[in-house]
C-alpha cells in the first residue's frame, strides 16, 4: 500500500485500503492543514500533514531498522512534539506497537525514572526507545537495564527523524493488532499498560467527535501530554484522523505561560480546546482583564474538561474572567474517562451550561440514595457561596459506550443510587499487560469495574471519586477528591499544591507550601468536616514532593504507604488528633 509520497519519486496510487481510518491521512496527506508546534522560545513551527507524512516515512524506516524479532514495542519518552508525531505514526507504520510515557522532566528523580523506563521496555518488548537528543543519557542507562534483565538490546534513538535517507511504505496493520500500550502507574508504584486496540481506538475517536460535532474543519490546540489518555486519543489521534488544523504545546509551556494557550483561542479563531478544570483556574489565576484586551472567545465551540473532578469554583472565575470578551460557560464540555476505556465515556455536549447538583454531602451512603438539595448549573454552582458542595455533570454516555451503577455485590443500583461505575461497549479496552497487574479498576465479563464511586440522574453521569480512595464515617463515605475541593475554602491554602491521603484512621494533607497560619486553620476545618472521628495531619514538603499519575492526579496510596513507613519527606506543620467517641 502507498505511503506518503517521497520527495523527488512519482506518487504511487494506494494497493489497498488503509489499515485503520485513523490511518488514512497517510495515503492522502493534505498540504492545506497542518499541525503547529510550540517553540521554547516563542513562536510556531508548522508542519503540513504532507510534511509529517514524509517525516512518518522516514522515522517508519529508522523503527523499522532496529526492529527484532518478538519484540514489537516502541516507547516514546518524548514531550509534544514532531517527533513524538513522527515517531509514534513511524512505529505503527512500521507495523509496531507505540507507548507514550513521560520524559524525564515528569520524575523527582533520575534512579526512579530509570526503573520505571526500564519495567515500560520489559512490558512492552521494546526493539527501541525515543527521546529528545537532551534526554538520549538517561534513556541508555534504562535501556540497559532492560537489556540486562532480559537478555535482549534495544536500541536508543533521537526523537530527530529528519535526517534519515530511506524510506518507508504504509503497512498493512490489521485493524484487530494492539494500536497502543498506554501506560500509567496509577496510585501504585508499578507501571501497568492497558492494551488498546485499533478497534477501541476508532470507536472511541468516533465518539469522541461526534459529542463535540468534529468533522475535520473546525482547529483545536492543547497543551495535555501525549502519554495522557486525552493528549493522544483525544487530542491526537481524534484530531489527525481528520486532518484537522492542530496546534499543541507542552505542559510547560502552558504553566510558564498560560496566555499563549489562551491566544490561540482568543485571537486566532479556534474553536476546540481540552485541558483539566485546573487549567482554566490556573489562567483565571495568572490573568488579569488587561491581559484579554482585544480578545474574543465568541469562536470557541468545545472546552473539553477531563483528567479530574470539575471545579466549580475554578471553572466559575474563568468564566468571570472571560465572559466580557465573549467566553461562553457552554463551550465547556465536562467528560468522564479513562484508559481502561480508550479514553471518552461520557460528555456534556456543548451548547448548554452544564448541569449541576447540591448535595448532602453528609448523608452520602452507599448503595443508598443520593440526597439532592438543589439542581442547577454551573452558573448556580460556581458563585455560590459553597461551591464544594456542588457536583458538576460529565453528562451522558458517548456513542457506543454503556455506563451502569452497581452495588457492591455487582448489582444494578437505580437511577440516583450510589455505588460502583461499571463501563462497557466497543471502545473497552482488552486488559492490562502485565495481565495481573494491581488496580483499583478491573476487567470482567466483558466489562470495565472502574473503581469510581457515582451515580445516574436523569441521564447524567456524576464521579464523586475512588473507592479506595474513601473514608467511611458512621456509614457515609467521605471522598479523599471531595477533600481536595474543599482545600479551596481555607484561606491562604492553593489546593492544586496539597494532595489528601485518607485510610481509616487518618487524613494527611501534604502541602507543598510555606508554613502558616493557614496549616491550623486547614486541620480544624478537615476535623470538623469529618466529625472529629479520624486524626488530621497537615504535612509541609518542598515542591515536587507530591507523586502523580500521569493525569496529574496524586498518587495517594503509594504516598500513604510512604508516610505510613516514614519514608516521604515532610515536616507536621498542624495536628488534629482524632476526638474522644461520645456516650
Amino acid at each position: 500500500m502507498a505511503g506518503a509520497p517521497v520527495a523527488g519519486e512519482p506518487e504511487a496510487g494506494p494497493a489497498g485500503a488503509a489499515p485503520s481510518p485513523l490511518l488514512s491521512w497517510l495515503v492522502a496527506p493534505r498540504t492545506d492543514r497542518a499541525v503547529r508546534f510550540a517553540r521554547g522560545s516563542g513562536g510556531w513551527d508548522r508542519y503540513s500533514y504532507a510534511d509529517l507524512a514524509h517525516l512518518v516515512s522516514l522515522a517508519s524506516a529508522a523503527l523499522r531498522a532496529r526492529a527484532l524479532p518478538g519484540r514489537p514495542g516502541v516507547v516514546l519518552a518524548t514531550p509534544n512534539s514532531v517527533g513524538f508525531v513522527t515517531g509514534y505514526f513511524g512505529a505503527v507504520n512500521a507495523g509496531l506497537v507505540p507507548t507514550a510515557i513521560a520524559p524525564p522532566a515528569r520524575f523527582g528523580g533520575r534512579e526512579e525514572y530509570v526503573r520505571h523506563v526500564a519495567r515500560v521496555l520489559e512490558l512492552t518488548r521494546a526493539s527501541a526507545v525515543v527521546g529528545e537528543p537532551v534526554h538520549l543519557a538517561v534513556l541508555k542507562d534504562a535501556a540497559e537495564a532492560a537489556s540486562e534483565a532480559g537478555g535482549v538490546p534495544v536500541a536508543v534513538l533521537s526523537s530527530d527523524f529528519s535526517t534519515g535517507t530511506e524510506t518507508d511504505r504504509l503497512s498493512d496493520v490489521p485493524t484487530t493488532e494492539l494500536a497502543t500500550l498506554q501506560f500509567t502507574s496509577g496510585s501504585t508504584s508499578s507501571p501497568r499498560g492497558v492494551r488498546i486496540t485499533w478497534a477501541n481506538m476508532e470507536a472511541n475517536a468516533a465518539g469522541n467527535a461526534r459529542l463535540i460535532s468534529f468533522d475535520g474543519d473546525q482547529s483545536t490546540v492543547s497543551w495535555v501530554p501525549m502519554y495522557h489518555d486525552l493528549g493522544l486519543v483525544g487530542c491526537l489521534m481524534t484530531i489527525v484522523a481528520k486532518q484537522g488544523d492542530l496546534t499543541l504545546m507542552r505542559p510547560e509551556q502552558f504553566i510558564y505561560d498560560p496566555r499563549r494557550w489562551i491566544d490561540c483561542i482568543a485571537r486566532e479563531g479556534i474553536q476546540i480546546t481540552a485541558a483539566p478544570s485546573f487549567g482554566f483556574a490556573y489562567a483565571a489565576r495568572r490573568l488579569t482583564p488587561g491581559d484579554l484586551e482585544g480578545a474574543d472567545f465568541s469562536t470557541l465551540r468545545s472546552a473539553a474538561l477531563g483528567a479530574e473532578r470539575h471545579d466549580p469554583r475554578g471553572l466559575w472565575e474563568f468564566t468571570r474572567l472571560c465572559e466580557p470578551y465573549g467566553f461562553d460557560p457552554a463551550t465547556f464540555t465536562p467528560c468522564y474517562g479513562m484508559a481502561e476505556m480508550t479514553l471518552g465515556i461520557t460528555g456534556h455536549p456543548p451548547g448548554t451550561v452544564p448541569q449541576a447538583v447540591h448535595l448532602d454531602w453528609q448523608s452520602l451512603t452507599p448503595e443508598q440514595p443520593v440526597k439532592i438539595m438543589a439542581r442547577g448549573t454551573l452558573r448556580d454552582a460556581g458563585p455560590s457561596g459553597t461551591p464544594a458542595e456542588w457536583l458538576v455533570s460529565s453528562g451522558i454516555p458517548i456513542d457506543g459506550v454503556s455506563v451502569a451503577v452497581v452495588d457492591g455485590e455487582g448489582r444494578p443500583l437505580p437511577d440516583g443510587y450510589l455505588g460502583e461505575l461499571v463501563l462497557s461497549g466497543t471502545s473497552t479496552a482488552a486488559g492490562y499487560e502485565p495481565a495481573d497487574a494491581d488496580s483499583s479498576s478491573r476487567f470482567a465479563d466483558g466489562k470495565v469495574f472502574s473503581g469510581d464511586a457515582g451515580f445516574l440522574l436523569d441521564g447524567q453521569t456524576y464521579v464523586l471519586g475512588r473507592l479506595g480512595d474513601a473514608l467511611s464515617v458512621r456509614g457515609r463515605n467521605i471522598y479523599a477528591e471531595d477533600l481536595d475541593v474543599r482545600l479551596a475554602d481555607t484561606s491562604g491554602v492553593d489546593r492544586h499544591r496539597c494532595a489528601t491521603l485518607v485510610d481509616a484512621d487518618r487524613i494527611v494533607v501534604l502541602a507543598e507550601l510555606a508554613p502558616g497560619p493557614w496549616a491550623e486553620r486547614l486541620a480544624e476545618s478537615l476535623s470538623l468536616h469529618v466529625g472529629g472521628v479520624v486524626d488530621v495531619t497537615v504535612v509541609g514538603c518542598r515542591r515536587g514532593t507530591i507523586q502523580r499519575t500521569s493525569s496529574g492526579k496524586p498518587r495517594r496510596r503509594l504516598m500513604l504507604s510512604q508516610y505510613l513507613e516514614q519514608k516521604l519527606a515532610g515536616e507536621v506543620v498542624a495536628h488534629r488528633p482524632r476526638r474522644p467517641e461520645e456516650g
